[in-house]
């Protein structure tokens, strides 16, 4: 009788080689972490624009105000 094939040759496969599935889990992953990092960066982006409009509002009233105290009127001259 022939002894099997594996007696003499071994055939196991290369456990620590990875796989397409492990590349496309992997990937998956990573962009996975992107886009949390992407929303995360839009809102802090957001939060700032948000602000920069709010003192920008500020800052125009402010204008608008001392444009109003410090001209001179007719009626302010003739009083």
């Amino acid at each position: 009788m022939i002894p099997p094939l594996n007696k003499w040759y071994p055939m196991t496969g290369v456990a620590d080689y990875p796989t397409k599935t492990d590349a496309l889990e992997r990937r998956a992953e990573r962009l996975e972490e992107e886009y949390k990092q992407a929303l995360k960066m839009k809102k802090v982006k957001d939060k700032i624009d948000d602000v920069e409009f709010e003192l920008y509002v500020k800052k125009a009233e402010q204008n608008q105000l001392r444009l109003e105290i410090f001209t001179n009127r007719k009626l302010d001259i003739l009083a």
